[in-house]
């Protein structure tokens, strides 16, 4: 190992991140966008699954949890970051999950062959060797149909980032620790942040990241902006080393960015000419248009490029399953909408299928609804020729789909009511760490089975999520809820005074219990997977 490299690992040993879950790198949604456009892919029940750069494993665990029948690996630099990992899936009982602490540079044929390979936050951040030992694994360790997801800072978005990096590292000095680097840093950008000339570039790049430097959370803002290496490049240059070998690109994670047709009437008609029919044209005028700063690439097998199919063909959409919430936005009706989705889109369409449409998924949330059920659905209330009723519903569900208005799963995600019934049941594995987290300080995030990041749970959530095993009635739960309160370990409010009446108390446990397990169910943790 380079020295280079054992510093690098040093800096993730002294500030470890909180390890999350990313939805975007979810195995099942690689699974489903690799579909959209045209390539069959190992289902993830099954999977065999390698993250590079896995830290305590926040993003893989989750999958691991999910799919007792897939295997899973995770490969960090970090010694301190995979000890914890470890020890956290021993104490929940994981058995199909390893984390091991390595160099990127040091894997194998050992290791084995992936249908999915995640690496997520580490290319741009790594030096050359590095960047090329994942592209290098990216090919010889996925399987033939599998794919390989890559994250990376990019041009010319990051150009303006450089800046503010630059600026950080002119008051950092090789001995001060990673906090007192990000204090001095921060004292630089607040001092440029005031003294900028009125109308100058460096006032734009100043107003533009003063907030997120001044109020960041000190492990990115230390591992984005003050690392050893920080590697932005363009598109087209990622694409053209990960073609050197033998990999093509195949779509963005976050597929929304990828039509033209999402950037205004006014852009996507020149778009689309100048691009001449690449899509990869196409994504590099988008990074040019939007500023893009991050990018989040899935790669393939150079052999299965022909096969991709950027054309979204509405019949092909009927083996999918769709999850989505939406409100009415101001001014609409239940009728007509408009309705606003939780991307912020708005959506509008002829009445007949998208008040339907809308109405069903939203019922069925956080749950999936099949694309061909809401077509059995719509042609059984009649109206209309069957089969102009489906070519109206399919083209809804394309441009949901396109807008990125809905999520999309090749696999059934159903609601388990029984889970919330007298004795509610929570995934064991996410009880089992909840309560690790309560007893001790654990670098791993909760989650849900939309492979998300669980906001830092509120003091009730934490007394009752290890509770939530079948055994534990409301009356139990309640009981939890008040002698954690008599405990002082967590107060409830009336007010703005503390409740200290007994009865008082007593009424403000049940009420808090029932608004939190609500609150778990919307969240998506009383799910089942088919």
């Amino acid at each position: 190992m380079s020295e280079l490299i054992e510093r690098i690992a040093q800096t993730y040993d002294e500030l470890p991140y909180i390890s999350s879950a990313f939805t975007q790198t979810a195995p099942e949604h690689l699974h489903a966008v690799a579909k959209l456009f045209g390539l069959d892919t190992p289902p993830p029940a099954r999977a065999r699954v390698l993250e590079l750069g896995c830290a305590a494993g926040g993003n893989l665990i989750p999958f691991a949890a999910r799919h007792p029948a897939a295997r899973a690996l995770g490969v960090d630099l970090s010694t301190v970051q995979v000890k914890a990992g470890n020890q956290a899936i021993r104490s929940m009982g994981l058995n199909n999950i390893r984390l091991l602490q390595a160099s990127i540079t040091e894997l194998g044929a050992d290791i084995g062959l992936f249908d999915y390979i995640i690496c997520h936050g580490v290319y741009s951040w790594v030096p050359e060797d590095v960047r090329e030992a994942i592209l290098r694994l990216s090919r010889e360790r996925l399987a033939p149909q599998g794919v390989a997801y890559v994250s990376y800072n990019v041009y010319p978005g990051w150009k303006a980032k450089e800046i503010v990096r630059d600026a950080m590292l002119l008051r950092t000095g090789p001995h001060q620790s990673a906090s007192e680097k990000l204090g001095y840093a921060r004292g630089m950008i607040d001092f440029l942040h005031d003294m900028a000339h009125e109308g100058s570039l460096l006032q734009k790049v100043m107003q533009d990241h003063i907030q997120m430097i001044r109020h960041g959370h000190e492990p990115y803002l230390v591992h984005e902006f003050l690392e050893i290496c920080n590697a932005p490049c363009y598109f087209r240059d990622f694409t053209a080393a990960a073609s050197r070998h033998g990999l093509t690109y195949l779509a963005d994670s976050n597929t929304a960015s990828m039509f033209a047709s999402n950037y205004g009437s006014k852009a996507a008609e020149p778009l689309l000419r100048e691009c001449g029919g690449s899509q990869m044209a196409l994504e590099q005028l988008l990074d040019f248009l939007t500023n893009r700063t991050f990018r989040q690439t899935l790669l393939v097998h150079e052999k299965r490029a022909g096969e991709i199919q950027y054309q979204l063909d509405p019949a092909a959409l009927v083996p999918f399953h769709l999850c989505g919430r939406f409100s009415l936005a101001e001014g609409g009706s239940s009728a007509e909408g408009p309705w606003q989705a939780a991307n912020g889109s708005l959506v509008a369409g002829s009445p007949k299928p998208w008040a339907m449409l809308i109405e069903r998924l939203t019922s069925a949330w956080p749950a999936s609804v099949p694309v061909a059920a809401l077509i059995e659905e719509a042609q059984a209330a009649g109206g209309a020729d069957p089969q102009q009723i489906r070519q109206a519903m399919l083209q809804a569900v394309q441009q949901l789909v396109i807008i990125g208005a809905v999520r999309v799963r090749l696999e059934a995600i159903r609601t388990r009511p029984e889970a919330i019934g007298p004795c509610p049941v929570a995934p064991e594995a996410l009880r089992r760490l909840a309560a690790l987290r309560r007893e001790k300080s654990v670098p791993i995030s909760l989650y849900n089975l939309w492979h998300e990041t669980l906001p830092d749970e509120d003091v009730v959530e934490a007394v009752l999520l290890p509770l939530l095993d079948g055994r534990h009635d409301r009356a139990a739960l309640r009981a939890a809820l008040l002698e954690a309160a008599r405990a002082g370990q967590l107060q409830f409010v009336r007010e703005g005074q503390p409740i200290e009446d007994a009865d008082a108390l007593t009424g403000a446990c049940g009420e808090h219990l029932e608004a939190a397990l609500k609150r778990m169910s919307d969240r998506a943790l009383f799910m089942a997977m088919d």
